[in-house]
């Protein structure tokens, strides 16, 4: 029988090219959803201890931090205000990667300006410490920084 097509052959040619004897195929196994069983070498066994403390609830009490709920932040240091929101941004991220602190970037509708602002703290006096160190870190950068008191 001849073939008119080259075609027909290669098609023919890639029908049979899988096919092989029985011996020659390989059972591909669907991926179980259980994790494998990893034989533990001789010798090499594992054993867990869990220990306790027992402490009295009053020395608990004491030892405890406080509640984040119980902190009032009220102060952060205002590092600028800007009309330009892409700037702001700049100065936010520059902020934030300098110091590792929360940093805001708030929109004052009234004054139309992006306020950044960094840190959070709970005295006047922190907030104040902390303005300090950034002007003698980077003078030109926050000559104009101010502590900022939060509305309750």
């Amino acid at each position: 029988m001849r073939l008119r097509h080259a075609g027909s052959f290669a098609l023919i040619a890639l029908a049979f090219s899988g096919c092989g004897s029985s011996g020659d195929t390989q059972e591909i196994e669907a991926p179980s959803s259980q994790p494998p069983v990893m034989k533990q070498p001789p010798g090499m066994e594992f054993e867990t201890k869990t220990d306790t403390i027992a402490m009295e609830k009053s020395r608990v009490d004491s030892l405890a931090r406080p509640h984040p709920r119980d902190v009032e932040v009220r102060y952060m240091v205002q590092v600028g205000a800007f009309k330009d929101p892409h700037y702001a941004s700049i100065v936010q991220s520059t902020a934030r990667d300098r110091y590792h602190l929360p940093t805001i970037n708030d929109y004052n509708t009234t004054l139309a300006l992006y306020q950044i602002r960094l840190g959070f703290f709970e005295t006047r006096e922190a907030a104040s410490a902390f303005r300090q160190r950034l002007l003698k870190e980077y003078p030109a950068d926050y000559k104009d920084a101010w502590v900022v008191q939060l509305k309750r």
